[in-house]
């Protein structure tokens, strides 16, 4: 909960709860790698007997038996921004509701299609997410496979951060003292995008880096406006929160779903304004 976007996806749901008459507890651990207190959530949940379970999976693998213990125990299983790996789930004789978020690769690619389209040529840097995480995963690959399609880009680093402000401001830190020509920084979150910032900014670098991140926090806002950030991927937090509600709602009503429902989500940068509109907000 250090991080804007569970905060923003925090208010969307108690809101949609409060709409539904939906008694909600929403639970974080303290670090988004903290995948055995997430584990350990899950698993209370189950026994408290709660209706229905919406789940932000911290890990794509190790939260599969708690789904099962879920299905086991009658309790629809809802997926929200984060994936699960499908094939190790069927395989251990589980399954979900459904998803509701974006196409996390899809809509990193837009990020990187803009960078090429903008800044045409460079030396790139990736700021990876946690470990073990798929949609952290293809965020940056969306972004990679674009530049490195151009051809005129250079990834000279690539390093995780663990979505984590403090780990990215040093990362970046020791990046730029080794790499002394970084045009492009990819970061997979805002909170990684903000490090990075900090650490050019702090570091007088002598040339102008242009940093992408995801999640389109209200500091990336402000970044944007000022300058200091290149753009940003939105992915709207609180209607997917809705969303997930209004999915474990109608699943509860015996509603079946089909693999993919969408909706909207877009990105924003300096220089023209926006990506342009961007793939869907799916629920599938």
């Amino acid at each position: 909960m250090s991080d804007q976007f569970w905060i923003d996806m925090k208010a969307g749901a108690d809101k949609a709860a409060a709409a539904n008459n939906v008694e909600l507890s929403f639970q974080a651990p303290e670090k988004e790698t903290d995948v055995e207190k997430q584990i350990q959530m899950v698993e209370n949940a189950i026994a408290s007997k709660v209706n229905a379970i919406i789940l932000s999976a911290a890990d794509s693998k190790a939260l599969i038996p708690s789904i099962v213990k879920a299905n086991q125990a009658s309790i629809p299983v809802v997926l929200v921004n984060d994936t699960i790996d499908n094939d190790a789930l069927t395989a251990a004789g589980g399954k979900v509701v459904t998803y509701v978020g974006i196409d996390q690769y899809a809509s990193a690619k837009l990020a990187g299609d803009y960078a090429v389209k903008n800044i045409k040529q460079g030396n790139v840097v990736l700021l990876e997410g946690i470990s073990g995480v798929k949609a952290l995963a293809d965020r940056l690959n969306g972004f990679k496979d674009a530049v490195e399609a151009a051809g005129t880009f250079k990834i000279v680093a690539s390093q995780t951060a663990n979505n984590d402000r403090a780990q990215a401001f040093n990362v970046m830190q020791n990046i730029l003292t080794s790499n002394k020509e970084v045009d492009v920084v990819w970061a997979i979150n805002a909170e990684m995008g903000q490090g990075a910032v900090a650490a050019i900014q702090q570091s007088n670098y002598g040339r102008p880096v242009s940093v992408f991140d995801f999640d389109a926090s209200a500091d990336d806002v402000a970044a944007i406006k000022a300058g200091t950030l290149a753009g940003s991927v939105a992915q709207f937090p609180e209607l997917q929160a809705e969303g997930a509600i209004k999915a474990a709602l109608e699943a509860l009503a015996g509603k079946t779903f089909e693999a993919k429902t969408q909706g909207p989500s877009s990105a924003s940068g300096e220089r023209r304004g926006a990506f342009g509109r961007g793939p869907s907000l799916k629920l599938s």
